[in-house]
């Protein structure tokens, strides 16, 4: 591990000029359609959670989840105080501002927007549904109610690592696309999807396909998630939550399901 660390950022030195560009377009995208649609909701609804405590029911915390997004579910999860798996899976979704607003503008198609947006959500639900309900875990997190200013710097902290986990999965991205361009052009869409699905998606809705499949493989790769997505959930989730193999299956069956539905409501609905 040492050395690979070594050797990677040996490479962001060699290569500083694409280190800086993918950094930089990574900034620009979590600012102009990441950060807008997620703080405020997140504050608001830390402040709600942290109220409300051993009476939130559960079918509220996965609404919430639902409508913040991912990692919004995942923070909200964490001040429960009886998380649970399933509940976290139907939660692993990414906001329905960014669904429906920016993936169905870069579509061009608000018919898009919302068949994305509607694939995604029932995945994620038909997803959590498949695990077992189980008995919540304590999560033996501080449920006191959170003031305006707590739940501020709360928030700023988790938009903070998005946007960490964003830049950094970005340049990997670009280092290793740029590395095997060459030699397998065609891997750099899948790599960079993988990656940071963000930046993956904004490139599916360029590729020269019909729309009901640009639109399905967005909803696919949103519901996936990616690396970017993954490490957002996990560092919100309390701490031994969720394995990581596992966590990483169910995103997986999500992305699968969440494909098959868009797919379907595109050809349906002309």
């Amino acid at each position: 591990m040492r050395l690979m660390l070594v050797l990677l950022m040996g490479w962001m030195l060699l290569r500083s000029g694409v280190t800086m560009d993918a950094a930089s377009a990574a900034c620009r995208l979590f600012v102009q359609s990441v950060l807008p649609g997620l703080f405020p909701y997140m504050v608001l609804s830390l402040m709600l959670v942290s109220r409300m405590g051993a009476a939130m029911p559960r079918w509220l915390l996965v609404l919430l989840g639902w409508c913040g997004g991912s990692p919004t579910g995942a923070r909200l999860l964490a001040l429960s105080p009886a998380p649970d798996k399933r509940t976290a899976v139907m939660c692993a979704t990414m906001s329905p501002m960014f669904l429906l607003g920016t993936l169905g503008s870069w579509l061009g198609s608000l018919r898009a927007g919302m068949c994305i947006l509607l694939a995604v959500v029932l995945g994620g639900w038909l997803t959590g549904l498949m695990l077992p309900s189980g008995k919540a875990a304590p999560s033996g997190q501080q449920t006191a109610p959170l003031s305006f200013g707590e739940a501020v710097t709360q928030a700023a902290k988790t938009m903070l690592m998005v946007c960490g986990t964003m830049v950094m999965l970005r340049t990997l991205a670009a280092l290793v696309t740029e590395a095997t361009d060459a030699v397998l052009p065609g891997l750099t869409l899948p790599l960079t999807t993988l990656l940071e699905v963000t930046t993956g998606t904004r490139l599916m809705a360029e590729l020269p396909l019909p729309l009901p499949l640009r639109a399905a493989l967005m909803a696919g790769a949103t519901g996936t998630g990616g690396a970017a997505i993954l490490m957002q959930n996990r560092a919100a989730y309390p701490k031994g939550f969720i394995s990581l193999p596992e966590q990483a299956l169910w995103q997986g069956v999500h992305g699968v399901i969440s494909f098959g539905l868009a797919l379907g409501l595109m050809l349906l609905w002309p």
